[in-house]
């Protein structure tokens, strides 16, 4: 079985008093007057955003990865290199292996009811996916994103840089924070028809990329 020739991921469980700052954080971006907006810029097909064509792209299975994928990715202002995309793509060094881990995941869960073992899943392919070179974590995380939108949230240095978690921890905080339906509540009506982790995400990276929303909304 691969999960016994793969090394154990380093997932772990944050804080509660890292849950609570995390959920505290989201909740003021919530109630920040200037989200909507921003949340309907990114959207918005007029502007250089990737909106929901991340997800919408063609083809997008749930198993395997295709040009789509990679093609979808490139549009969150990163691009994996010639190495990678050789490895991933059906017949490449990896492609098998990540087909037979997206089949041990699942495509219907959403973060706050995932267990540890779909999250542990997810963390060994995000592993391998970094064995690639020009597939760092953010590139991985991305990829995972795209395959599995209401499981894998994105955490990209912008992220990273603000929330501070520690290693290993940032899946399960905000597992933790999402459990709350309340707030998921709110983050859905920013945009009914788009899964709620990449609401989120959307969120955070229009207020805290540089120049954040006001570079957008002036």
């Amino acid at each position: 079985m691969l999960e016994d020739r793969e090394p154990r991921p380093m997932l772990t469980e944050g804080s509660i008093e890292q849950v609570e700052r995390v959920a505290a954080v989201i909740d003021a971006l919530l109630a920040d007057q200037r989200t909507p907006a921003a949340v309907r810029m990114f959207y918005d097909p007029a502007t250089q955003f990737a909106g929901d064509t991340f997800l919408s792209l063609a083809p997008n299975n749930p198993q395997s990865i295709s040009p789509a994928d990679l093609l979808a990715v490139t549009l969150l202002t990163v691009a994996p290199g010639a190495v990678a995309v050789r490895a991933l793509l059906p017949g490449g060094q990896i492609a098998d292996q990540v087909s037979e881990l997206l089949t041990m995941i699942p495509a219907d869960v959403p973060l706050w009811d995932a267990t540890d073992l779909d999250l542990v899943r997810a963390d060994i392919l995000w592993n391998l996916l970094k064995t690639t070179a020009g597939v760092g974590p953010t590139i991985a995380g991305k990829v995972l994103a795209r395959k599995r939108p209401e499981l894998i949230p994105i955490v990209d240095r912008v992220v990273a840089d603000r929330l501070e978690c520690a290693a290993g921890t940032y899946w399960t905080t905000f597992r933790r924070v999402l459990q709350h339906p309340g707030r998921r509540a709110l983050i859905a009506a920013l945009r009914p028809d788009q899964p709620i982790l990449r609401i989120l995400d959307t969120t955070m990276w229009m207020h805290w990329r540089r120049g954040g929303p006001n570079s957008v909304l002036a």
